[in-house]
């Protein structure tokens, strides 16, 4: 059976201070049943769009399989679990970084790790990409990251999450999206501005996107703070502040929960 693992990167670790989002990496994989990566914890946004045959992912301990014509997507933090189902799979996948990788995804309706339909993969937006990033100029990084924005818009074409479900749960999740930087942003205000109890409005959130409404903004708060610890040089309190905590402290405490260590060590590691 045909193997192929191609990847390209961009040279540097991070993106350029001015780039908001990054074109990380981009590859083109054909893998055997045998296949699987070793489970590990990834500080960037990646998506993988199948091609042909199955891939089975886990997610937070679920499990999930990626078909052809969808992406599956992991969030800065997620640990990366995934291993070949069929005797062949084919997948591209390229990743993201930069201090609004995350909530751009959610913006397009992204807002959870998981599987989504989307259509056939652009392969020559594959191919553009993967071209920008191997061309190692201060134009070809913006271009890249552009490049990636669109495949980020034409995999969202198709999300199964647009037009299903529980419309007001949909709107909650897009105020969510819009204020996560609010230190008054809570669970019981967004319950409120629906009308709904907060109990209620807990469990269809619940249903509605996979996790509590408390866990949804806190790892909002969270990715998006990785993401600029890593990719900015601001002090550690304004992060903090930025992202919606009105104490460094308990921030401190949220993010050594989400990696296991203290925000100063995350930046260094």
């Amino acid at each position: 059976m045909e193997h192929l693992k191609k990847g390209y990167y961009r040279p540097s670790r991070f993106p350029s201070e001015k780039i908001p989002l990054g074109a990380r990496s981009v590859g083109h994989y054909i893998v055997d049943r045998s296949s699987r990566e070793t489970a590990a914890a990834k500080y960037f946004l990646q998506v993988f769009w199948g091609i042909e045959g199955r891939g089975r992912f886990l997610f937070n301990g679920k499990e999930m399989f990626l078909n052809p014509d969808e992406i599956a997507v992991y969030f800065p933090g997620d640990v990366h679990n995934l291993a070949a189902e069929t005797e062949r799979w084919e997948y591209r996948w390229w990743t993201m970084d930069g201090p609004l990788a995350a909530t751009i995804a959610s913006e397009f309706g992204i807002y959870r790790s998981g599987v989504y339909k989307a259509g056939k993969a652009p392969l020559p937006l594959f191919r553009e990409l993967t071209e920008a990033i191997s061309t190692n100029t201060p134009a070809s990084e913006r271009n890249a990251g552009c490049i990636a924005y669109r495949l980020l818009c034409r995999a969202t074409d198709n999300n199964s999450m647009k037009g299903e479900g529980d419309s007001t749960i949909r709107d909650a999740v897009e105020m969510i999206n819009r204020n996560w930087r609010s230190t008054q942003l809570s669970v019981e205000a967004v319950a409120d501005s629906f009308g709904l109890d907060r109990t209620v409005f807990s469990k269809r959130f619940h249903a509605e996107v996979g996790v509590s409404p408390v866990k949804y903004i806190a790892g909002m708060r969270v990715q998006n703070a990785l993401s600029q610890l890593k990719y900015t040089r601001e002090n550690i309190s304004s992060i903090a502040r930025r992202c919606g905590w009105n104490d460094a402290n308990y921030f401190a405490r949220c993010i050594r929960k989400a990696v296991g260590c203290s925000p100063e060590d995350f930046r260094k590691s």
